[in-house]
C-alpha cells in the first residue's frame, strides 16, 4: 500500500492534534479530562478506517517510546501502568471504528449514533483497564462503582458535547477538503 503525500500530512497533523487534545488537560481523578477523545472522533470521521486507526496508533507509539505527548506531558513505556492508559488503547479501535461506519457521512443522526458507540468502545475498554491498574496493580481497594464515578460519570456530559461538535464540523471539513 503506498500512501500519498497528502495521506501523511492528515496522519500527522491529526497524531499532534491529539497530542495538543492531551495538552489541554484537567486532572480530575485517575483519569483527567481531555479533548483526545474529539480528535480521536475527528480522525474517524476525516480518514479512512486504516489511516484512522493508524493515526492513534502513532500517536500511542510516540508517547510509548518517550515523547511527553500524553495527558500531563507524560510519555514512557511506564504509562502503560496509569489507570487511563487503557481509554488510550480503546482510541486506535474506536478511531477505526468510527472511520468504518461514518467516514464522509453527512447524517448528524448517524454520525451521532457512531460516535456514542465509539465512546461506548471507549469505556468498555478503559474502565476494566482502569479497575485492574488501581486494584491489581497499584493494591488500591477501589470497586467498580467508584471507578465507574470516577472514571465515567464526570466525563459522559462533556464527552457527547465533544461529540456534537465533532459531528457538525467534520462534515463541512471534508466538503472543504474536497
Amino acid at each position: 500500500m503506498k500512501i500519498q503525500t497528502k495521506d501523511t500530512t492528515k496522519i500527522a497533523l491529526l497524531v499532534a492534534l491529539i497530542a495538543v487534545g492531551a495538552f489541554i488537560s484537567i486532572p480530575i481523578g485517575p483519569v483527567p479530562f481531555t479533548l483526545q477523545n474529539f480528535f480521536v472522533f475527528m480522525a474517524g470521521l476525516l480518514l479512512t478506517p486504516f489511516y484512522a486507526g493508524l493515526t492513534v496508533f502513532i500517536y500511542v507509539l510516540l508517547g510509548l517510546i518517550g515523547v511527553p505527548i500524553f495527558a500531563g506531558f507524560n510519555g514512557g513505556v511506564q504509562s502503560v501502568l496509569k489507570p487511563s492508559f487503557g481509554f488510550l488503547i480503546a482510541f486506535i479501535i474506536g478511531a477505526a471504528f468510527i472511520s468504518k461506519f461514518a467516514h464522509g457521512e453527512k447524517n448528524f443522526g448517524k454520525i451521532m449514533v457512531v460516535l456514542i458507540l465509539a465512546e461506548v468502545i471507549f469505556y468498555a475498554i478503559g474502565l476494566p483497564y482502569m479497575y485492574y491498574i488501581l486494584n491489581v496493580v497499584m493494591g488500591n481497594a477501589m470497586d467498580i462503582s467508584k471507578v465507574f464515578s470516577v472514571g465515567m460519570i464526570p466525563f459522559i456530559i462533556p464527552d457527547m458535547a465533544k461529540a456534537v461538535v465533532a459531528a457538525i464540523i467534520a462534515p463541512r471539513i471534508l466538503k472543504a477538503i474536497k
